[in-house]
């Protein structure tokens, strides 16, 4: 399996990136820190997994972190503060069932 990013998850990156990014070029990368992860706006490179909302690049991935999420889905909730997004492991689903 591969990471799966819905239509809203893709559609809210879309929104960020034209809001904040210093140029066109520059798109919002999942990045694993310590035992997490983040995001940061950086250049697409060769190897990249790129998720697009349209014809937009809205997030890319290293090889690497998205073989550490292969079973996992980005998606967005609303919450009292605004949108947000999530993330979830198939085995998180499976566990909580």
């Amino acid at each position: 399996m591969a990471l799966v990013v819905t239509d809203k998850a893709a559609e809210l990156l879309r929104e960020i990136k034209l809001e904040l990014a210093e140029t066109p070029e520059k798109t919002l990368r999942l990045v694993q820190r310590g035992g997490g992860f983040e995001l940061a706006f950086d250049e697409a490179r060769s190897d990249d997994h790129v998720y697009h909302s349209g014809d937009v690049a809205v997030l890319l991935v290293a090889p690497e972190v998205a073989a550490v999420l292969a079973n996992a889905t980005i998606d967005a909730e609303e919450t009292d503060e605004g949108p947000r997004l999530t993330l979830s492991t198939s085995e998180e689903e499976e566990s909580e069932g």
